[in-house]
């Protein structure tokens, strides 16, 4: 049995938003929330699923990594079946830092919280060493309105889905790692790992889920290209250099390049087990 974790050590969040809360009050400034979220909270919390795992010899998937330091316990060989401690990165923490913080507010208040620079280089190579083996969203589209809310009524979390894979193939595209790890970390690892019944890869006999993006025209984030009912993005404004043209699910068209239909769904996963 697989087990999947969110590791944050919730003694030391209450401890430190205490503290906080001592400070500023209920409307503490959304720069601190890696210091609340903060790096001790996520490393203490991994670091005990990862002797658990050990102890136990139990399959474990660790989600939403955020720091350096947690890069420290992970096992750099390549994603396999047989690999026994997984790790996942979200696309967030791959682009933004807490630089972010003062100029897009509680847009980009997640939980484990967004960290330093240095932090996320370190993810980022963490993907072409293998200590991560997965890339993710957490796609949480709360309203606008919600996230509006002052630091500890804000809810955390908010819309990527949409854009993940090119800001992805963005990171790429600056040289921070080749194509294939896109693929390789949001397509095939997922599949592979999670013994995911055809689909993951372009072979003979699976679903068609194809995307197919042009590398050479340029994609503008606005409201009015936003496909999200809650109508809005921390990415607004961002130019990307790729585009998104066409989606298949299951060999279907669901999107065009500018509408989604909904004629066609998906369907229940179903695994190799």
């Amino acid at each position: 049995m697989l087990i999947a974790t969110h590791c944050e050590d919730e003694q030391i969040i209450r401890h430190n938003a205490e503290l906080y809360r001592i400070r500023f009050g209920e409307n503490v400034p959304v720069r601190y929330h890696p210091s609340i979220r903060s790096e001790e909270a996520c490393f203490k919390s991994t670091r005990l699923a990862i002797d658990l795992a050990r102890k136990h010899d139990t399959r474990l998937h660790i989600l939403h990594l955020s720091t350096a330091r947690e890069l420290n316990l992970l096992d750099p060989s390549p994603a396999s079946e047989d690999k026994r401690i997984t790790a996942e990165a979200c696309v967030h923490h791959l682009w933004f830092s807490q630089d972010d913080y003062d100029r897009l507010g509680t847009k980009i208040k997640w939980n484990p919280a967004i960290k330093t620079a240095y932090d996320r280089q370190a993810l980022v190579n963490g993907l072409t060493n293998n200590l991560i083996d997965v890339v993710a969203t957490d796609h949480a589209p709360h309203t606008l309105a919600e996230k509006e809310n002052p630091y500890f009524t804000c809810p955390s979390g908010g819309p990527l889905v949409q854009h993940s894979l090119q800001m992805m193939i963005e990171l790429s595209q600056r040289g921070l790692f080749p194509l294939t790890t896109v693929s390789e970390k949001m397509a095939h690892a997922p599949a592979r790992l999670f013994g995911i019944n055809r689909r993951g890869f372009i072979r003979k006999g699976y679903y068609a889920d194809l995307v197919l993006v042009n590398l050479n025209k340029p994609h503008l984030v606005t409201v009015d290209t936003l496909l999200y009912k809650c109508s809005w993005s921390p990415l607004e404004g961002v130019r990307f250099g790729s585009s998104v043209v066409h989606t298949f699910v299951n060999g279907n068209l669901v999107y065009d390049g500018k509408n989604v239909t909904d004629t066609y769904r998906g369907m229940p996963l179903r695994f190799n087990r």
